[in-house]
């Protein structure tokens, strides 16, 4: 799982060289102008992926409202492609929507391009997903790749073949199999080059393998460790020996045979580890691969070193682009993979170890999350999503050790602090489900799971309150009780009209946390109180609550994520209290954290806030453009304001007020407008970009020029852009994040339909003689 993205869901980075296949792209980019599902087929290695993620990177200019690609391939359970989608789409989730309706709202009316990758395991789940995204949009494409049709009405099938086999003459500049294998041997030895020596050898080698691309650069890695004519005359005596066996499918056995000859080229001890790393989905690191798969046969020997000969011969991959080394099996290599290992019966074994393995890890995040390393904890959390899926999977499967209660346990800094509360709720239930006995995991997981429903803000969460209460009695566990009590005052200050009286039931629960010493529902409960006395008239008390959470968090000054609500308590106590400046200011402090963490709940309120402030300010458009923005993110989160009846009035208050001022039709205007922004664009303007009361026009207005469809914000970057300013030095000019900078330069490619920085500074240059 990548970190949120909330602007443009961007494409797959290619890791090496990009290969020919000028017609099958040209064939993509006509179909997806005839047919709303178009879908890549051909066996495995054969290209599909590759071809799917060029065109993907072609077509961004075609589709206005984004191109996303979702990997498919570590998910196994089909329940969670909903989730999957929603989360490479770019989509936080929501506790008033399932994903499936959060996308086909999405998606309703935008023209917008959705690649999912690797559908063929999935394939009757696929159907059903895609036919509901179709029948709910207009203008959305859906490009598959899959080894078989998903059998839609009007699906566009395109096979996508091998590579054409080279003739006698052929040159790596004509044929893309040549080229292919020129490319990758060049890699692996640097030395080589196609000459009129070994030019019928590679030719040969490329016939051979039916011009598959994975055979081919399965092939080529070789060159490392042998001549090109012993790789040849290894292969012949493959195919020789397979001859009789061959058929229609021939070309599935080139490839597995040709994945067989890897397997056979590996030592015993690199085929062992080949089989036993397929256990993990998505990727690994090397300490996951130092514990899961070391042992046995692998005994005395040094898994870093059979896992770097691997990388050698291709069969696993490094991945590139993220801060902690990565490694990843292709899918065709882990099927072979797991067949040696079921071969062998040794499967159960090693998805335990796995599990095990992530459930540790799980464990560690607990204690550590709600400290100095929450951040890196969030994303080392993140980028192994797809294996804590399937060791939940197994956990439960095989219930009796709490294994499964443990894991949804551990992991509530990566349901907190990646907005992954709904998913979060369905583990628990599945957990609950699999492991009915009271035990003080159970509880556990009683007050994650009412916690996690209540700042959903549903009521519904208040039957768990119940059962975490009734754990904690027949337990007799005071650990328990204590964080019982905490999760039935949040349920009465949320949802109270009367603070002061429910304040006994706060102090109560102080006491019993401080005694257990339990930290993270301590300070939960000030963020908690904090905003209830501010929303009923105490906003003194509130900010007294603030400042004696933050002396609860002396001792871990880089904690991020209660410091961020702590912070937006204070934000809407300085502007009840009166200091709006104040309160403005410390609102824009918190949002670049916010958005960084990809937490819906803490940018809504932010936002929602600091439109009461404009407000209060008489910046009534700034104003009306933050609570629309506002309120689409509390769509996603669930309910406006957690439902606090206090925050919610207030809220009506400011509606009214910019209706007023503004008219009906203008309110509403300029209301839809922020609602529709994209959230960096919504953040850009209640961080203070723009002055007074200049809002950016309403997205349907247009001035003729050629930088019409630009807001005021988009034409300030692109004219940066034509002083040849970076995206960073931009970030800098006008003090937003890069991230910020980035999305702004994209959507102006987008909207002006040009594909490069040049051709920015191009349309300007072409709007200045109308200036003059």
């Amino acid at each position: 799982m990548t970190q949120w993205t909330w602007a443009r869901a961007s494409t797959r980075n290619e890791t090496t060289g990009f290969i020919g296949r000028a017609a099958e792209l040209e064939a993509v980019r006509k179909a997806v102008t005839q047919a709303r599902v178009v879908t890549l087929t051909g066996l495995g290695g054969v290209g599909k992926t590759r071809v799917a993620v060029r065109a993907a990177h072609q077509l961004t200019v075609d589709f206005p409202a984004g191109v996303s690609i979702a990997e498919l391939s570590g998910l196994r359970d089909a329940e969670f492609l909903p989730n999957t989608v929603a989360s490479a789409v770019g989509l936080p989730e929501t506790a008033s929507q399932a994903p499936m309706d959060q996308l086909i709202d999405h998606f309703a009316d935008k023209q917008a391009l959705l690649v999912l990758d690797t559908c063929e395991h999935l394939v009757d789940a696929i159907a059903v997903f895609v036919d509901m995204l179709l029948h709910n949009s207009s203008r959305l494409v859906l490009l598959l790749t899959s080894r078989q049709p998903v059998a839609l009405p009007g699906e566009c099938v395109l096979p996508i073949p091998p590579m054409p086999e080279p003739d006698a003459d052929a040159s790596e500049h004509d044929n893309d199999a040549l080229a292919l294998f020129v490319a990758r041997a060049k890699a692996a030895l640097p030395s080589f080059a196609l000459s009129d020596e070994n030019r019928s050898e590679v030719i040969a080698l490329c016939r051979r393998l039916d011009g598959i691309p994975l055979a081919i650069e399965l092939a080529a890695v070789r060159l490392r460790t042998m001549p090109l004519e012993q790789i040849l005359d290894r292969l012949d005596d493959r195919f020789r020996l397979l001859a009789g066996a061959r058929s229609a499918q021939e070309r599935h056995h080139t490839l597995r045979t040709t994945i067989e000859w890897s397997h056979e080229l590996c030592s015993a001890p690199e085929q062992e580890l080949w089989a036993r790393l397929s256990v993990f989905a998505g990727g690994f690191t090397l300490a996951a691969v130092e514990q899961v798969c070391a042992g046995g046969k692998l005994a005395d020997l040094d898994v870093l070193d059979l896992l770097g000969a691997l990388v050698d011969k291709s069969v696993v991959q490094r991945v590139d682009g993220v801060a902690e080394c990565r490694y990843r099996l292709l899918d065709t290599i882990r099927e072979y993979g797991a067949e040696r290992l079921e071969d062998g019966g040794r499967t159960e074994e090693y998805a335990r170890g796995h599990r095990d393995f992530f459930l540790r890890m799980a464990g560690r995040a607990g204690e550590e999350w709600l400290g100095d390393q929450q951040v890196e904890w969030g994303n080392r959390l993140a980028a192994d999503f797809d294996n804590f899926r399937v060791a939940m999977d197994f956990a439960i499967a095989q219930p009796g050790d709490e294994a499964a209660l443990r894991l949804v346990n551990g992991l509530w800094g990566l349901w907190l602090g990646k907005s992954r509360l709904t998913e979060a709720r369905r583990w628990i239930d599945k957990a609950l489900t699999a492991e009915p006995e009271p035990t003080v995991e159970q509880g556990i997981a009683l007050y994650y799971g009412s916690y996690y429903g209540l700042l959903q803000g549903d009521q519904g969460a208040r039957e768990m309150v119940g059962r975490c209460r009734a754990v904690a009695e027949s337990l007799d566990d005071d650990f328990l009780r204590a964080r019982a009590k905490a999760v039935e005052t949040f349920e009465m200050l949320m949802w109270s009209r009367d603070v002061p009286r429910d304040m006994a039931s706060t102090e109560e629960s102080r006491r019993l946390l401080r005694a257990s010493g339990d930290l993270f529902p301590l300070v939960a409960g000030y963020i908690t109180t904090a905003v209830c006395h501010a929303a009923h008239g105490d906003p003194s008390r509130a900010l007294r609550e603030a400042e004696e959470c933050l002396q609860e968090l002396t001792h871990i000054p880089h904690e991020r994520w209660v410091r961020n609500y702590i912070m937006i308590a204070q934000v809407l106590a300085l502007w009840a209290v009166g200091r709006p400046d104040e309160s403005r200011e410390l609102g824009r402090r918190v949002l670049p954290s916010a958005l960084d963490q990809g937490e819906t709940m803490s940018l809504a309120a932010t936002v929602e806030f600091l439109s009461w402030v404009a407000c209060g300010d008489d910046e009534h458009e700034r104003a009306a453009t933050l609570l629309g923005g506002a309120t689409t993110l509390w769509r996603q989160v669930g309910t406006t304001l957690w439902g606090v009846r206090a925050l919610n009035a207030l809220h009506t208050d400011t509606e009214n007020t910019l209706m007023l001022s503004l008219g009906a039709k203008r309110f509403t205007q300029v209301y839809t407008y922020g609602a529709r922004l994209p959230v960096p664009e919504l953040v850009d303007i209640a961080g203070g970009n723009g002055h007074g009361n200049e809002t950016v026009p309403p997205p349907d207005t247009d001035d003729g020029s050629p930088l019409g469809p630009l807001t005021r914000r988009e034409r300030e970057v692109a004219g940066l852009v034509t002083e040849g300013l970076t995206n960073r030095q931009i970030a800098e000019r006008l003090v937003i994040s890069k991230r910020t900078a980035d999305s702004h330069v994209e959507h102006i490619r987008t909207k002006l339909g040009v594909t490069c920085r040049t051709r920015i500074a191009a349309a300007i240059d072409a709007q200045k003689p109308e200036e003059a």
